[in-house]
């Protein structure tokens, strides 16, 4: 009796021991989950922080330079009218009127110039709060700008410079950056000054219009840390401004390179928020620098609610298993040893069945559910069914969307139960992470292939199918191990499973989805299923239940298999797991209200027709500023970036730009026949160099992430094909 006890006693210690073992084994799969999955964001912070800092760099030194370029312009006029000392009036009130965006504009000349006008002669013209042009002459005693100390620079300087921010209360009465040049005479003798007082305020407001985060704002520096451009104080406080300004102001906080090399981060906790600051030095004149600054609460806050959802799950995991504890530990001493070893087995049968239970709704919840990304795009309907043969099954399935793409697969893990079901998981979560970095369905499976072979003792293996759909085009890459052939798809190669041989070489097929057309993706589940008389489903009847389901959304046709092989298998209990995964094509049909296209030759010096081409685009479709220059000054520089790579040199080709309207998205869509480039996988260009030099392009497809609502290339028929599309 005392053995019998003991042995009892033993039976359930171990049962609780797997309990406690699963529950841990599924704990470390989500926390590796989440770890890959914050490590990713990170990179897309930086990712993303960095192509900010970009842009508004090029938003900056495209204002500026505009600048440079109407006082340089106007010099001449300035020049040729010293013999008329009031010329300069005329001038000023002219240049001024046709600038809205300046604040004003002055004329100094050296002390007695023109003896009849004084010893401090400087012009002035401002734009009053009325909207009225008003010059007048401000030399005086009280106001010597001969001892500014622009003055003398600019008597000595080669060329224009810019100084630092100040208050303007003599001219303009405003906080003002300026730009100065020489005014020489017809001997090339200085003779004084021309100056453009910009508006930073208005130039605060142009950079902080926009941010990737709601709380993100931008911070402009000069060369001695003076601050320049800052959000306006409703958006962020001046308290919290002038926190983050000491940050990157004192020396002495730590701050270390981004990987890139590009920026340089500073980590804080102020204001009782974490976050990130990222900054970079302007190349070239001025040499300022621009700060970004991001919220972690913002940044990983859809990764808060999935360690939330997370943790109520393995709270309802151990609830159960703490049940299941308790149920254990009753027990009536009364009970006879036959009894109590009758309700051990109960209770055995019952921790089996919650252990399942919860590793069921585990691995459920592991499937895609209500992916976001596919609620946001109109050219694909996906539909997909799970149903396990026992609680937990090896049968797997996902898909989203990324770039323009559709990423999916489908797979049946060798073997049963539950360590087919840690199998799945683990398979799961390594096509999410590794299709997230790669576009390649034969380069995905190798790298799966890798980490499925290693250390596999027990020789389990994987079928597995891969397909990237690209939406704009429905051009379909593929790759196939071992796996049943879809619907839809004809002389599919058929490699090896996965988990077998880590050195195979895994072949990529392409084919076209037409408008319409539906791909059905399933597991030997289907066709394997038996009724009572042990017949099989088979692949004929699937092949007739096919051609019934033609026109069927990919729900209705997943229904109408399911209730099909239900009613042919009827009570025999199922004996395999059951998969099924349709995707149907459905570009939009909405009649193009523009259609245009231009081919040129690979000259860069050909592109001035694109510019016109584009502008009568945006023209007819009413596109005005600010977005139309930015998608013209992108679009424009993209297309050089596919001359310099597409076509090395020496080697002739033509580009065609086709833009298309459907009356909600504009198409623009770049083709070439030279050499596969892929110009997404470009490095950005670093516009922290000068105009002189930085190399041509790069900033097209820098300012299109930026612009556009999807980027997406493709290598069709021996073509590069570039598709931007915004909804207008």
């Amino acid at each position: 009796m005392t053995t019998r006890k003991l042995t009892i006693s033993l039976g359930k210690w171990r049962g609780l021991l797997v309990i406690i073992l699963a529950a841990l084994l599924l704990e470390g799969i989500s926390a590796i989950q989440f770890m890959l999955t914050r490590q990713h964001m990170e990179d897309e912070l930086e990712k993303r922080a960095e192509s900010e800092l970009t842009l508004k760099a090029v938003l900056i030194k495209s204002n500026l330079n505009d600048v440079e370029d109407l006082l340089r312009n106007t010099m001449w006029k300035i020049e040729a009218h010293l013999d008329q000392p009031d010329s300069a009036y005329t001038t000023l009130e002219r240049f001024v009127r046709l600038n809205p965006h300046l604040r004003g504009s002055g004329i100094g000349f050296v002390p007695n110039y023109y003896p009849q006008k004084g010893r401090l002669y400087e012009v002035y013209a401002h734009r009053t709060p009325s909207g009225e042009i008003e010059t007048k002459q401000i030399g005086s005693a009280t106001h010597d700008y001969t001892q500014y100390n622009f003055y003398q620079q600019a008597l000595d300087a080669s060329e224009g410079f810019w100084v630092e921010p100040y208050y303007d209360k003599e001219g303009a009465n405003a906080f003002v950056t300026s730009y100065f040049q020489p005014v020489r005479d017809r001997k090339g003798q200085s003779v004084g000054f021309a100056g453009v007082d910009f508006d930073a305020q208005w130039l605060s407001d142009t950079i902080n219009s926009r941010h990737i985060y709601p709380s993100s704002f931008i911070l402009v520096l000069t060369e001695s840390s003076k601050l320049v451009i800052h959000p306006d104080s409703t958006h962020i406080s001046n308290h919290t401004q002038q926190n983050i300004y000491k940050l990157i102001t004192d020396s002495t906080v730590p701050r270390h390179l981004s990987n890139s090399g590009r920026s340089t981060l500073i980590h804080f906790d102020t204001d009782k928020r974490d976050g990130t600051i990222f900054y970079a030095h302007m190349r070239g004149k001025p040499h300022w620098k621009i700060a970004v600054v991001c919220y972690d609460d913002e940044v990983y806050a859809p990764l808060k609610r999935l360690r939330l959802w997370l943790l109520g799950l393995m709270l309802s995991a151990f609830a159960i298993l703490l049940y299941v504890v308790w149920r254990f530990a009753r027990g009536e001493k009364t009970m006879n040893s036959t009894s109590r070893l009758l309700e051990e087995k109960t209770l055995e049968q019952e921790r089996i069945d919650d252990e399942l239970h919860v590793a069921n709704g585990i691995q459920q919840a592991l499937l895609p559910q209500a992916e976001q990304s596919l609620q946001e795009v109109s050219d694909v309907e996906v539909e997909g069914r799970l149903l396990p043969a026992k609680a937990v099954g090896g049968d797997l399935y996902n898909m989203f969307v990324r770039n323009g793409k559709l990423f999916f697969c489908i797979g049946d893990v060798s073997g049963k139960g539950m360590p087919a079901a840690l199998i799945m998981a683990v398979i799961q979560t390594l096509f999410r992470h590794i299709a997230l970095r790669e576009d390649n369905p034969a380069r995905i499976m190798e790298y799966m292939n890798e980490t499925a072979c290693h250390n596999n003792r027990q020789n389990i293996f994987v079928t597995l199918f891969i397909g990237v759909l690209d939406l704009p085009t429905g051009h379909l890459r593929y790759c196939n191990a071992g796996h049943e052939v879809p619907f839809g798809l004809q002389d599919v190669v058929s490699n090896i499973p996965i988990g077998l041989f880590n050195d195979f070489k895994f072949q990529m097929q392409k084919a076209t989805m037409q408008p319409g057309s539906t791909l059905f993706l399933y597991t030997d589940g289907l066709t394997e299923a038996r009724n009572a008389s042990r017949e099989l489903f088979g692949q004929k009847h699937l092949e007739e239940l096919m051609e019934r389901c033609t026109g069927m959304s990919p729900k209705e046709m997943i229904d109408t298999v399911i209730a099909k092989v239900k009613e042919f298998t009827g009570p025999t209990e199922q004996s395999d797991d059951l998969t099924l995964l349709a995707i149907r094509y459905t570009p939009p049909e909405n009649a193009l209200t523009l259609d245009e296209q231009i081919t040129l030759p690979n000259d860069v010096k050909e592109v001035t027709q694109l510019s016109t081409f584009i502008k009568d685009v945006m023209s007819r479709l009413n596109i005005g500023k600010p977005l139309a220059p930015k998608l013209r000054l992108a679009l424009e520089e993209a297309v050089v970036n596919v001359m310099e790579y597409a076509y090395p040199a020496g080697i002739e080709g033509d580009v065609t730009i086709r833009t298309t309207y459907d009356g909600e998205r504009l198409q623009l869509v770049i083709s070439d026949s030279g050499i596969a480039f892929n110009p997404t996988e470009a490095a950005d260009a670093d516009t922290t160099l000068s105009a002189e030099e930085r190399p041509v392009g790069g900033l097209g497809i820098l300012l299109m992430r930026e612009l556009m609502d999807t980027i997406n290339y493709e290598r069709i028929d021996g073509h590069n094909v570039l598709t931007l599309t915004k909804r207008i």
